[in-house]
């Protein structure tokens, strides 16, 4: 278990970070008889990220701070303390004390915030309650959660198949920053899934295209980000039309490609370097809607 990742806080606390991911690039195959569908996609933590707190020697509790709005409080229903319930229920043991929740990440934005929550939330307890699981027995009760959530068990870049449960290691070989556009009006993925089953997608011949991953890991920012493709920005821009101006706004005024992460609503820009993410950052700044927030980040940052 990654528990360099933890940190020991005063009066028996424990701390851990909660990172958001990048998309680079995702295709989306057709609805499976179960109801999900396989992808192709390469997750990549980013420097950005909500941050969890347990404290000790009380009854099991969430609190909120931050970004609440809209975020369940009720024990069954939020994904981090459903995560911490099953935690419980197959360790066989009564679920005790506080996790605080900062949320800095936006709901609905495609960035894996939810997921990263859960699934750090099992590596904080299974150290904080010392059950000594192994990893394999987390990635477990991730997949049981949700798509997304295993690939923030380990959290080091991967292709990630099947319904997103399967990850292969693919480490980039050059450095990547980005500059995230982020909206506070978020993508619903049912409504984004929806339209892709409806036929919103791309023309045939670019979605018969097959795509070399390990090219793609081998490639600087700059060539990188003419490359990507991303299945689900058709049936994104059909159900935001907001979202497709914001990327052509975008585009326009950095003359450079802009992509949407995940289902969306999250846009973002690859850069070769911080200094260019710092200049891009300062002209999206001066040049988008001041709804819209610009945010330099890294990619596969150090722990």
């Amino acid at each position: 278990m990654p528990t360099s990742r933890l940190h020991s806080l005063p009066n028996s606390q424990l701390r851990i970070l909660a990172p958001a991911k990048l998309n680079l690039g995702l295709r989306v195959h057709p609805l499976r008889p179960d109801g999900f569908h396989d992808i192709e996609s390469w997750f990549l933590p980013i420097s950005w990220h909500d941050t969890l707190t347990f404290s000790p020697d009380t009854p099991f509790q969430l609190q909120l701070t931050g970004r609440t709005q809209n975020i369940p409080t009720d024990l069954d229903k939020n994904l981090l303390t459903r995560a911490a319930l099953k935690l419980a229920q197959l360790a066989n043991i009564t679920p005790s004390g506080t996790l605080h929740l900062h949320k800095v990440l936006p709901p609905g934005g495609g960035l894996g915030g939810g997921s990263s929550d859960a699934a750090n939330t099992l590596l904080l307890l299974n150290h904080a309650w010392n059950l000594h699981l192994p990893d394999q027995t987390l990635l477990s009760i991730a997949a049981s959660l949700g798509s997304d959530i295993p690939f923030f068990i380990p959290q080091t870049p991967a292709l990630c198949t099947g319904r997103g449960e399967i990850m292969t290691p693919l480490l980039p070989q050059h450095p990547l920053y980005a500059v995230l556009l982020i909206s506070e009006t978020g993508c619903p993925t049912k409504d984004v899934y929806q339209a892709f089953d409806a036929g919103f997608q791309h023309p045939e011949e670019i979605r018969t295209q097959k795509t070399d991953w390990q090219k793609l890991a081998s490639l600087p920012a700059r060539d990188l980000n003419h490359l990507l493709l991303n299945d689900l920005e058709p049936p994104a821009f059909h159900v935001a039309p907001w979202l497709r101006q914001l990327r052509d706004h975008a585009a326009a005024a950095a003359n450079r490609p802009v992509h949407m992460t995940g289902s969306g609503a999250t846009l973002f820009s690859l850069c070769n370097s911080a200094p260019e993410a710092a200049t891009l950052h300062s002209l999206w700044s001066q040049s988008l809607p001041p709804q819209t927030t610009p945010l330099p980040v890294k990619l596969h940052p150090t722990p």
